[in-house]
């Protein structure tokens, strides 16, 4: 994987991380650059595995789904059980985000699921059948704070 070769890359990078909307056009006015400069730029980020992908923020209407946040205690460090849990959520269509993470946690879980009982479902099958789980603590998202 690359690493961006320059400042402006980083801008570019910065600039997109907050709005993956922007033009070409506008990126390059902010970079001070052309156009088709910036274009090459962002399509050579994307071929060095830099820039992996642009994502949307859609705003939650009332029913919507819900978004849990999962903290996971494995039985131990292991790159295997590591690696084991990892397999058994690998897939799983709730599953948004995932991380292998220091303190409390071992991995912390972004699910988004329908309801309470799609949630207690996705418990039994990825979590609770599987002996390299210790506990797990769960936390409801109310709403976005920004």
């Amino acid at each position: 994987m690359g690493a961006p070769r320059d400042d402006r890359d980083r801008l570019i990078l910065s600039l997109l991380a907050e709005d993956a909307w922007l033009t070409y056009a506008a990126l390059a006015e902010r970079v001070n650059l052309s156009s088709s400069a910036v274009q090459r730029r962002v399509e050579r980020l994307i071929a060095d595995g830099v820039l992996l992908g642009a994502r949307a923020e859609i705003a939650h209407q009332p029913g919507d789904e819900l978004t849990v946040y999962m903290l996971v205690e494995l039985v131990d460090d292991a790159a295997r059980t590591i690696d084991q849990f990892s397999r058994a959520i690998r897939g799983a269509a709730e599953v948004r985000e995932g991380y292998y993470v220091t303190g409390e946690a071992d991995v912390v879980l972004k699910l988004v699921v329908r309801d309470m009982s799609e949630y207690d479902r996705f418990v039994a099958v990825h979590v609770n059948a599987q002996p390299v789980v210790r506990r797990f603590k769960t936390l409801m998202a109310l709403r976005a704070l920004s």
